[in-house]
């Protein structure tokens, strides 16, 4: 019983000591100090480099906008862009959620980032697309944006058979017109390590494909 017991002891000892590059999803390193948003978040491929690292930075995250600032859609719209280029799928849908929820930020009002690397600001450009084609399949059915959290029956057929002229819905901001896509096509990696051959496959984004990112189609949707 003595020699089960320092076995077991011994071996977690040894699973405990490995490094977060040998084991991505069963060890857990020391929370970051800083806990805050990383304002500008790392290009693409540095994350894609470092994917595993990367990972477990975002589960230690404490805080949403960088340190002593409020929150702004500038901020929610790289937090997407993380959860995106990792192809976090529940990180993603609940940024999406979180930025519908605050209904004073109009899609078409997100800033233009002025990102200083051309990689980085087209997938950027590309995230105002996705945020209007889920918020505007919910409003099209009477989910506009300010519908409470909690109706009545007649409240909830109320919006729903609301006339089409009383729905506003979302647009894109003008500065994604200007953003240049890029010359090579940049190639993103699925969760579990797919990359596609072409924009061919069935499975890619048009919503990058127009940057010439080819991504998997992020699941957007959401009641």
């Amino acid at each position: 019983m003595g020699f089960s017991f320092y076995w077991l002891f011994s071996w977690c000892s040894k699973r405990i000591r490995k490094s977060s590059s040998d084991i991505e999803d069963e060890s857990w390193p020391e929370p970051r100090p800083h806990g805050y948003q990383l304002y500008p978040p790392p290009p693409p491929q540095k994350i894609l480099a470092n994917r595993a690292e990367y990972i477990h930075q975002l589960r230690y995250r404490k805080y949403w906008p960088p340190e002593n600032t409020p929150d702004t859609p500038l901020f929610c719209l790289y937090r997407l862009y993380e959860f995106l280029v990792i192809d976090d799928v529940i990180g993603y849908r609940n940024t999406i959620e979180y930025f519908c929820k605050q209904r004073t930020w109009a899609v078409h009002d997100i800033p233009d980032p002025q990102d200083n690397d051309p990689i980085r600001y087209a997938f950027l450009a590309c995230l105002p697309a996705l945020l209007k084609a889920a918020f505007n399949e919910r409003i099209k059915i009477g989910l506009v944006r300010d519908v409470p959290a909690i109706m009545s029956p007649e409240q909830a057929e109320a919006y729903r058979t609301a006339p089409e002229s009383s729905k506003t819905y979302e647009e894109e901001p003008d500065w994604v017109k200007n953003v240049k896509p890029l010359e090579v096509t940049l190639y993103m990696v699925s969760h579990d390590g797919v990359v596609m051959d072409g924009f061919d496959d069935p499975r890619a984004s048009d919503y990058f494909k127009r940057m010439n990112i080819l991504i998997w189609g992020p699941h957007i949707h959401f009641t």
